[in-house]
């Protein structure tokens, strides 16, 4: 078989999945009322998880945040938004973010547009007036010196003590020119920031897992970069149009074996990051593919549909029937709430580490006993630690099973404005998805669009498709590709967070249960990303019963007609002797 179509025969229940796998499948009980169980279900516990937070109202990570002064780049961005609605959850004096003007939209519009999120609906409850703790400061990564303003970069300086650094360029196809100017220029300016600040105790960049993606093996050190960060962006300042044009033709021979512009950037920003770190409290934090959020402050939340938020979106639309990927592939995912918990405890285990060795220093004695480099004996100068949060090495899941149960769980809740039933497959063999692309996307795409013209309305689904296919271009490279993250640092991590801490900053993938995300997940996408309240589910079940019967007469159809094209094409050339 050269494409794996996933169909779900009998289940074979194994360990604790069974009851859950049992509850996907709705046996024997009503639909309708199985989600309202589910709902209850997760109400309830959603309940018992903010119930056991708001009796804890001391932790050390929380005590490290507490009335700090913390500086966000990106947080109008996926992962920004959590962390800002985290942290002032947990009680920072103030949130200092930076963020790209807006043409006609006054600083008070753009808190507006931010805090609208549902991601912030719960602390609105809880904290009416949260808004006064947030100040916007004009600033833009691709303009030299961040864009900021003397007055504003004075504020920095005298204000924050914390910065987090999540702004980045995630486009995949994004010019060289512009992604280095965003992700390298960018952070190599707002480290020259960070060096002026009075009072700072910790600098966190985010970074990808796949920023050393041509390595097999991943690990939690820093690795020599593809270029030297500063002649790269000395080469982009130099550009002409002329020469940026020439560059963006050939730039997948100039940044090989890197796949596209923003691991590149990423790993050259690394190496900055490095250099800094010598001198600065920094830690890196690299996370893999993240996903939807597992709990907090919302199960099931995202806004993007990069990675694999657009290939289940695109396969529960009935959009996306093909893909190039080897289903036994272990899919490094991650939910977003484990990442944000991950930076933040990052940040306050890289002060610990800072401030026990600046203690020693200061009471070592005696003071004689130093080594060559001016070191003291038996006090280890704390080196830039990198956390790879990852799920592969203690908590896999394959490419396959989050198939399985992303289709078994969209049976409940089926999008009602989907262009087909689910009909998703899959290959590893390069030439079959190319065929298949062509009987699955393309020649019904054709056909659509050719009825859609006979009746006088504007052909849509061929340019579909050209998105489709040109996003399965960009990530098949990571859908095929094997890698081992080695991530000891951020076992340590774990394991050095109170009990209490566990409770309040959740990090440990081990005890992710991946059928039950699944669940959240793919009901997060349908509310989130499709816009589709659960109002509408009776009428979407209704539509895609409809959907599967005349799916079935047209699949009979459209094979008998590819057939019988087959068959006269075959005679025309003389294959055929009768």
């Amino acid at each position: 078989m050269f494409a794996q179509r996933y169909v779900i025969g009998n289940d074979k229940r194994i360990g604790s999945e069974a009851p859950v796998r049992a509850r996907l499948r709705g046996q024997n009980t009503d639909r309708r009322a199985m989600d309202m169980r589910v709902s209850e279900e997760t109400a309830h516990n959603n309940e018992l998880t903010m119930t056991e937070e708001r009796k804890i109202t001391s932790t050390p990570v929380m005590e490290f945040y507490r009335d700090k002064c913390v500086l966000i780049t990106g947080g109008t961005g996926f992962i920004g938004r959590l962390l800002i609605e985290k942290m002032l959850r947990i009680n920072v004096r103030q949130i200092i973010l930076l963020s790209r003007p807006k043409k006609g939209k006054t600083v008070q519009e753009r808190c507006d547009d931010l805090f609208s999120s549902v991601v912030f609906m719960n602390l609105k409850k809880e904290f009416p007036t949260f808004t006064e703790r947030v100040k916007l400061i004009d600033g833009d990564l691709q303009h030299p010196s961040l864009g900021l303003s003397e007055e504003s970069i004075e504020f920095i300086v005298n204000n924050a003590q914390i910065v987090l650094h999540a702004a980045s360029d995630v486009r995949f196809d994004q010019a060289l020119k512009k992604a280095i100017e965003v992700n390298v220029r960018g952070t190599r300016d707002l480290l020259r920031l960070t060096e002026r600040i009075v009072n700072l105790q910790v600098f966190i960049y985010i970074s990808t897992a796949y920023s050393n993606c041509p390595q097999s093996v991943i690990k939690e050190t820093f690795y020599p970069p593809p270029s030297d960060p500063q002649s790269m962006i000395n080469l982009v300042e130099a550009m002409d149009e002329r020469f940026e044009e020439h560059m963006n033709k050939t730039v997948n021979d100039f940044i090989h074996p890197w796949p596209n512009t923003y691991v590149y950037t990423k790993a050259l920003t690394e190496d900055i990051v490095r250099q800094y770190g010598q001198l600065l409290p920094v830690a890196v934090v690299r996370p893999s593919i993240v996903i939807a959020t597992n709990e907090e402050p919302i199960g099931g939340w995202t806004d993007n549909i990069y990675g694999l938020n657009g290939v289940i979106a695109g396969v529960a639309l009935g959009i996306i029937r093909i893909m190039h990927v080897d289903d036994n592939n272990a899919a490094d995912i991650i939910p977003a709430d484990y990442v944000v918990n991950a930076v933040l405890a990052a940040g306050w285990q890289t002060y610990i580490e800072r401030f026990i060795y600046h203690h020693l220093r200061k009471h070592e004695r005696p003071l004689p006993a130093t080594q060559s480099n001016g070191e003291l004996k038996g006090v280890a100068k704390p080196r830039t630690k990198i956390y790879n949060c990852v799920t592969g090495s203690d908590n896999p899941i394959s490419y396959q099973k989050i198939y399985e149960y992303s289709i078994e769980v969209g049976k409940s809740c089926p999008p009602k404005k989907s262009l087909w039933i689910v009909c998703h497959n899959t290959t590893k063999s390069k030439y079959m998805y190319e065929f298949y692309k062509l009987l699955y996307h393309l020649l019904p795409a054709f056909l659509i669009d050719t009825y859609l013209r006979a009746i006088r309305r504007t052909p849509r689904i061929m340019d579909l498709y050209r998105k489709v296919h040109k996003f399965a271009t960009v990530i098949e490279y990571f859908a095929n590709g094997k890698w081992t993250f080695e991530n000891e640092n951020m076992r340590s991590l774990r394991e050095r967070l109170s009990p209490d801490d566990q409770i309040m900053f959740p990090c440990n993938v081990k005890k992710l249960v991946w059928v039950d995300y699944f669940w959240t997940y793919i009901h997060g996408l349908r509310k989130h990303i499709a816009n589709e309240p659960l109002e509408n589910l009776d009428e979407a079940i209704k539509r895609h019963k409809q959907m599967r019967i005349l799916h079935f007469f047209i699949l009979v159809a459209y094979y008998s007609v590819c057939a019988l094209i087959l068959f006269y094409l075959a005679k025309a050339v003389g294959i055929l002797l009768f």
